[in-house]
């Protein structure tokens, strides 16, 4: 008996302490010009669904080199322009699949209603990566590529 709770505790230890974090998955696809992310809380979510009921629990947001034109040709963002007017992308973490997918599919019935808000989406585990329309599909599949391969 006590080698059965002493194995459970460890496995669960382990999956606690080896969770990847919205950060952690960003600085792990190793995007190129990738510097610096912004973190949400619940005060400053735009969405304000930081931390609610059946939302996401996480949230980052950065500025792409590749795509936002506020960068300066040295490769200089002004850290104090506001993440909503970054052009890059966004990663939010959820507690659970359902959560997920129904973020997910509320986001593509609003981008199918008006196209003009369209964007790529991806998600794997219990992330969802959100990337600006700006990106073209060939910067956009590099990205869906790091993204698979980061998130565990």
């Amino acid at each position: 008996m006590h080698k059965l709770f002493l194995g459970l505790f460890f496995l669960l230890a382990t999956s606690v302490c080896s969770a990847q974090d919205a950060i952690q998955v960003v600085f792990g696809m190793k995007i190129k010009g990738v510097e610096f992310v912004y973190p949400f809380d619940e005060k400053n979510d735009l969405n304000h669904q930081l931390g609610r009921p059946n939302q996401y629990i996480e949230k980052v947001s950065w500025p792409d080199p590749e795509v936002d034109p506020k960068f300066e040709s040295d490769g200089y963002y002004d850290s104090d322009i506001p993440p909503e007017k970054f052009v890059g992308g966004t990663i939010e973490k959820f507690r659970n699949q359902a959560d997920l997918n129904r973020r997910y599919n509320y986001i593509k019935s609003v981008h199918l209603a008006m196209p003009m808000t369209n964007q790529y989406m991806y998600k794997k585990g219990l992330f969802l990566l959100r990337l600006d329309r700006e990106f073209t599909p060939e910067q956009a599949k590099e990205y869906e590529i790091k993204f698979y391969k980061t998130v565990k």
